[in-house]
């Protein structure tokens, strides 16, 4: 036989947090949704990434920049789009460029 000092004790979720668990679980459309980043946010985003490994890297913050600037240039005289390989091919691009003692275009 149990007693009340042996049984373990559950743990049950405050009121509120019960409420709103059941009020999600009812609204089965949001858990549905998916969120689609925004392209421009993600381009801005790896080329920040981008330029934060210069930076990291010894580079001054508006070489690095500059850096960034020069890859996009080149890449529009190549006619690249913007898609998942861009910054990819630019940081590629840009070390070949540092391998070479090169500097970024004013």
């Amino acid at each position: 036989m149990w007693n009340q000092r042996t049984r373990p004790m559950r743990k049950r979720p405050a009121r509120g947090r019960r409420d709103l668990a059941k009020e999600r679980r009812a609204d089965s459309s949001a858990a549905r949704m998916t969120r689609r980043g925004d392209p421009e946010r993600i381009h801005e985003a790896r080329r920040a990434a981008i330029r934060n490994r210069l930076i990291s890297g010894g580079e001054d913050p508006a070489v690095a920049k500059r850096w960034c600037d020069a890859w996009e240039a080149e890449a529009a005289l190549r006619g690249l789009e913007r898609g998942t390989d861009y910054w990819e091919a630019g940081r590629l691009w840009i070390d070949a460029q540092c391998a070479a003692r090169k500097q970024p275009p004013n």
